[in-house]
């Protein structure tokens, strides 16, 4: 039974890959990627050559079957396109299956842009909710905000360059001016702490480019207690499903979508369409 090395790779800069990781990452003899072609420069710089094998939101059962039979002749390695596997990626399954068949899982820790951002935020982070990429819908979107606004604790989340300047909007009418930190190609050459309400980033953000993490100050009217809300429903969950679900779409991505949409994970949100048939 191989043993599968989860590994965070540097978000930006290649300089911030651990010595641990390069130790892994030159000597597994196959490396899981979201991407083999971003993997594929990773590892020219470290002088690592596994064999690469991807593993996506849009792979099939079947390739999951094949890399598990792949895991019981040897260690494999799993990575991202960028920081830590499995946080808002799809090697998140990968990983439930390969514990579900007794492998060990074995963490590599390493950058993360959802903790570089909150380290240079300046708001308490004691504890904070993360809430990955916005939803691209309008109206999930906005649904997503309005429960971040609520948040008595500082929240993270990402956004595309193409899409930051309608969140912002959606941002100022849900928000008001509360203050926020934008992070734009951290680690990068061209790395952006700004800092801000949300109608100065309106202002400042005219024309949006590289990759940006959006990190959100507490709600000081809110309380803990009102942030606790109940697990949705199965019958919530397929309901939701039923207002996203379009012609020829795969339960996959279906779940992906009501995941966002109702910030549950995407293994629940799975299950509960799987089960419907």
């Amino acid at each position: 039974m191989g043993n599968l090395y989860v590994v965070a790779t540097p978000i930006g800069n290649l300089e911030d890959i651990s010595q641990r990781a390069v130790k892994v990452l030159q000597n597994v003899p196959l490396l899981i990627a979201e991407d083999t072609r971003v993997a594929r420069k990773l590892t020219h710089s470290i002088d690592a050559s596994p064999r690469l094998i991807s593993y996506h939101r849009h792979s099939t059962p079947g390739k999951m079957r094949h890399i598990m039979e792949l895991l019981k002749q040897g260690d494999a390695a799993l990575i991202s396109d960028a920081g830590v596997p499995a946080i808002n990626d799809p090697g998140a399954e990968l990983v439930a299956e390969a514990a579900r068949q007794g492998h060990r899982i074995i963490p590599l820790p390493g950058p993360s842009s959802i903790t570089a951002a909150l380290s240079v935020s300046g708001f308490n982070a004691d504890r904070f909710a993360s809430f990955g990429f916005l939803p691209s819908g309008n109206t999930s979107r906005q649904r997503v905000l309005q429960e971040i606004a609520q948040q008595p604790v500082t929240c993270v989340f990402f956004e595309t360059p193409h899409r930051l300047r309608d969140s912002l909007k959606d941002m100022s009418s849900i928000f008001g001016e509360r203050e926020i930190v934008i992070c734009r190609e951290l680690t990068k050459m061209h790395e952006e702490i700004w800092r801000g309400t949300v109608g100065q980033a309106i202002q400042h953000f005219d024309t949006p480019r590289g990759e940006f993490v959006i990190v959100s100050a507490p709600n000081e009217n809110a309380t803990r207690d009102d942030s606790a809300k109940s697990s949705p429903t199965d019958a919530e969950i397929l309901s939701v499903a039923d207002e996203l679900r379009e012609p020829s779409i795969s339960r996959r991505d279906l779940a992906d979508r009501v995941a966002n949409a109702m910030r549950i994970s995407r293994r629940r949100a799975y299950q509960v369409i799987h089960r419907q048939g």
